[in-house]
């Protein structure tokens, strides 16, 4: 019965292993993975509004480009965030493209 038990438990050890390694090589393949969620983008909109009625322009665009690089591509259910996002912008005078070189 132990060699059972040691078997299933080492089994599962693997099998998280091998998952925590499958994941964490997608996650430095998108850096954005991690905040690619409603609820997330949600939050950072809010900062960035706040940002916006304090007077703080700079925080408000980097909030708001950061919020566009990591929602596009995200899917349908990220567009609402990424069309704030780009509002918030336009209402800052920014344009929507993130400085540095073409990728």
């Amino acid at each position: 019965m132990a060699l059972v038990l040691l078997g299933a438990a080492l089994l599962v050890a693997v099998g998280g292993a091998l998952w925590f390694t499958r994941y964490a090589a997608h996650a430095r393949r998108d850096p954005g993975l991690v905040y690619r969620d409603p609820a997330t983008l949600e939050k950072l909109l809010q900062r960035g509004n706040e940002a916006e009625r304090a007077g703080d322009r700079a925080t408000a665009v980097t909030t708001y480009r950061f919020v566009l690089a990591v929602g596009q591509g995200g899917g349908v259910a990220l567009e609402p965030y990424v069309a704030a996002a780009r509002a918030g912008l336009t209402r800052l005078g920014v344009g929507d493209t993130l400085p540095g070189p073409a990728r």
